[in-house]
């Protein structure tokens, strides 16, 4: 044997090693997790958008070498979809829109292939699924700048009303996404539901229900929401009825119904009559970040 086929023999035995430990630590990690699962109360939900957002981050501060970024969130991702049904079962609701694969793909990319899986025709479908404990979690497309007059109310208004624990936005998808190719199409969006509060991560986006009356320009609803200290990142949709309109609209930050500038945002001297606060997701990961 030569000298170089010794060496890469040897090389070819260290990758071997280090498979070995890998696996070790995911079956140590396994059996982390089935502790944490039995000692969590029966029914619990499993799904911590939040931390899974902290986790990422930190691996990717910490990483160097050639090893692609993305590659590296891919990798867990599926081992947090994995340890995410071991804990207590994550059953994904999926609005699939006519042909398209698109939300499907995002869902089975963030929640891993081990979850389970439904498509549902209608995004009201995978919301009534979420709110009576047939789904854990709702993943339905998004559209940024949509408008919408005088059909059915869009799916995102029925997360105003409700009670108990009703379903509420917790996470935007792709969480680590890749820039689009310039003259392509923007890439497919969705934002995922469940029937639990967002909780805070450190960077984070909030997303409310404005009802105003007609008229009332995006321009216009900006200047209003950050003389409010609310600063606006991105008006996703418009409903109009009549005469009310309905806007989704993130805003920077992590903000609770129980914030005082949402009371300060309803007043007779702006256009805005009602205020709700649907949820929020830890910001999606830069495509620049991820290089």
């Amino acid at each position: 044997m030569s000298q170089d086929s010794a060496n890469l023999e040897q090389l070819r035995r260290e990758i071997d090693r280090i498979d070995d430990s890998i696996h070790d630590l995911l079956m140590q990690r396994s059996a982390v997790v089935e502790s944490i699962a039995a000692a969590k109360p029966a029914g619990s939900i499993s799904l911590r958008p939040a931390r899974e957002a902290m986790v990422l981050r930190r691996l990717l501060g910490r990483h160097h070498g050639v090893f692609p970024k993305m590659a590296l969130v891919r990798i867990w991702r599926e081992i947090m979809g994995a340890f995410s049904v071991l804990q207590g079962g994550i059953t994904v609701a999926v609005h699939a829109v006519g042909r398209s694969t698109a939300s499907i793909e995002m869902a089975r990319n963030h929640f891993g292939l081990v979850a389970p899986l439904h498509v549902y025709r209608s995004a009201g479908q995978v919301v009534r699924a979420v709110a009576d404990g047939h789904a854990s979690v709702g993943v339905i497309p998004l559209t940024p700048g949509t408008e919408i007059a005088d059909e059915a109310e869009p799916w995102w208004a029925s997360l105003t009303v409700g009670s108990g624990e009703p379903p509420r936005v917790v996470a935007r998808l792709p969480f680590a996404g890749v820039a689009p190719v310039k003259g392509s199409p923007e890439p497919p969006q969705a934002l995922a539901i469940a029937c639990r509060d967002h909780d805070e991560s450190g960077d984070d986006r909030t997303v409310l229900v404005l009802e105003t009356g007609p008229d009332v320009s995006r321009d216009r609803l900006r200047a209003v929401l950050s003389a409010g200290g609310l600063e606006p990142a991105d008006l996703l949709a418009i409903y109009r009825h009549g005469g009310v309109w309905l806007h989704l609209v993130e805003i920077l930050g992590h903000v609770t119904a129980a914030d005082p500038r949402l009371t300060m945002l309803v007043a007779p001297k702006d256009p805005i009559s009602h205020v709700s606060v649907i949820g929020g997701y830890a910001t999606p990961l830069a495509p620049e970040s991820l290089v």
